[in-house]
């Protein structure tokens, strides 16, 4: 559950990312710069400074001095315990998101973005992440994943990550039974809602008008065995 501080200081839907929760605790020690924060949580600077970005928008965090140093703005230093930045036990899950190219490297560098993207996604937090060997196919492309195990603080960034990451394997692992709020639930539905029909009105612009009803005739086929 996320801490009743922040479900009264911040938008109701708001959800920490990994990186959120890292800036935060390191923050919580005393005021430090961007370098400082990058190397103490073994971070891109860059990626340092766009999570500060975010975190001064919503009036967690204040940017004073020069050179610039960030600290936790008072009423969250105040409110706040360490344990507070950790994170959130949630539903637990493995999965795995694959890709292929015909580019050794290009292929490692997506794999190694969506990892990065993953740091970055609100509401879920990267229990442990792998990407094994690429693998050569007979075709001569290349063949790779990412293999996560994630905690979802909720309905909603869980259907997030199987709509933008399209896993091919997902498997819950607890726990065995949840409770869903029904702000989480209508979250996470309008937002499966909202991506389907973008992927529908984008299939109807490339099919004729024929090819679209013989595509429905199909859809409706299969569903209704």
């Amino acid at each position: 559950m996320m801490h009743s501080f922040f479900k009264t200081t911040l938008p109701m839907s708001y959800m920490f990312s990994d990186m959120d929760r890292k800036v935060g605790l390191a923050l919580y020690k005393g005021p430090k710069t961007p370098e400082e924060i990058a190397e103490e949580i073994h971070e891109d600077v860059r990626d340092v400074m766009d999570t500060l970005k975010k975190l001064i928008k919503l009036k967690i965090v204040v940017k004073e001095g020069y050179p610039p140093k960030y600290r936790l703005a008072d009423n969250i230093q105040e409110a706040l315990k360490p344990e507070d930045w950790e994170s959130v036990e949630g539903i637990r899950i493995h999965a795995v998101i694959e890709a292929q190219s015909i580019d050794e490297n290009a292929l490692k560098k997506a794999l190694e973005q969506i990892l990065k993207k993953l740091k970055k996604e609100p509401g879920l937090h990267v229990v442990h992440h792998a990407i094994p060997e690429l693998e050569r196919l007979d075709t001569g492309a290349y063949s790779g994943y990412v293999e996560v195990k994630l905690a979802a603080e909720g309905f909603e960034p869980l259907m997030r990550f199987l709509f933008n990451y399209g896993p091919s394997v997902i498997e819950v692992l607890g726990p065995e039974k949840i409770m869903i709020d029904a702000a989480d639930l209508q979250r996470g539905l309008l937002d499966a809602a909202g991506m389907i029909q973008g992927y529908v009105d984008y299939i109807s612009q490339l099919m004729t008008k024929k090819e679209l009803e013989e595509f429905n005739k199909t859809l409706w086929k299969s569903l209704y065995k």
